[in-house]
């Protein structure tokens, strides 16, 4: 009776599991940017090395049919526990289609290979944010797009690193700077520091969706460094004036089922508004 309990559990789970990818589209509008033009972002986080479809063609071209002006990693494309194959899969097929912009998660870390990372993603074009950020003109409207590096950057690369510091001496001389401003930072659990700086958006990932959604409530389970019932999960969230999305990422895993969670490829477009 116990084997047949499982079995309906184990049948179960991989009946709502979910493994295909769903594309979420958000559209922003700011007074920044002129009137009738239109900046288009594709977000992709928590990757894991994931394979989506043969040779990483699922996800590729999905990428592809949102012609982006900019791809943005948000950290945790790569992990240490398996092989590197499903990344440069991805960056392979990505190059080329726009910009493509990185900051590193606390997995990539973990590899404890962290500058071996940082040349194989510079060897396919990819442009590394590290407690920086540069100007960019986007169908004539101006951006300002920063990256800060994982905490874990502490522990595993340099000792004396204090994010809370890198953030001040870097991004507090953007206040009062009239140029559409985004900020790039894996964990979303952080946004209290993030919100006190001069940014429009923050894009983030980590949380994984909270890996397994209730459908009735829509409230997310479990998500790294938020413990039970997390605040930020993945989605749209706002503060004041400051719009912050979480990718619920890219990671399928058979030991740790998305459930009612698809993995996700996020498409932001942001277009101009009405005048100040």
């Amino acid at each position: 009776m116990k084997r047949l309990y499982l079995s309906v559990i184990v049948l179960s789970l991989s009946f709502i599991s979910c493994t295909s990818i769903s594309t979420q589209t958000y559209n922003l509008q700011t007074p920044l940017f002129e009137k009738q033009s239109s900046a288009k972002l594709v977000l992709i986080s928590d990757l894991h090395n994931t394979i989506h479809g043969e040779n990483q063609e699922t996800l590729i071209n999905l990428v592809k049919e949102a012609e982006p002006d900019l791809i943005l990693l948000t950290g945790d494309i790569i992990d240490e526990f398996t092989s590197l194959k499903g990344s440069r899969l991805l960056l392979s097929g990505i190059s080329g289609l726009a910009p493509v912009y990185y900051v590193t998660g606390n997995h990539e870390y973990s590899t404890k290979k962290i500058e071996k990372i940082r040349k194989e993603l510079e060897s396919f074009g990819v442009i590394i944010l590290s407690d920086t950020y540069i100007k960019l003109e986007i169908n004539k409207n101006e951006i300002i797009l920063a990256g800060i590096e994982d905490p874990y950057k502490q522990k595993y690369e340099t000792p004396d690193y204090n994010q809370n510091e890198m953030m001040e001496t870097n991004f507090r001389e953007l206040d009062g700077v009239r140029i559409y401003k985004i900020l790039l930072a894996h964990r979303p659990e952080l946004i209290e520091l993030y919100k006190q700086y001069s940014f429009d958006l923050v894009l983030s990932g980590h949380a994984h969706g909270g890996q397994v959604i209730f459908l009735k409530s829509k409230r997310a389970l479990y998500a790294p460094n938020q413990g039970f019932f997390p605040k930020y999960s993945g989605g749209l969230y706002t503060h004041d004036e400051l719009t912050h999305i979480i990718s619920r990422g890219l990671s399928v895993k058979f030991f740790l089922p998305r459930i009612n969670n698809p993995p996700e490829l996020v498409i932001i477009v942001i277009e101009g508004g009405s005048d100040f």
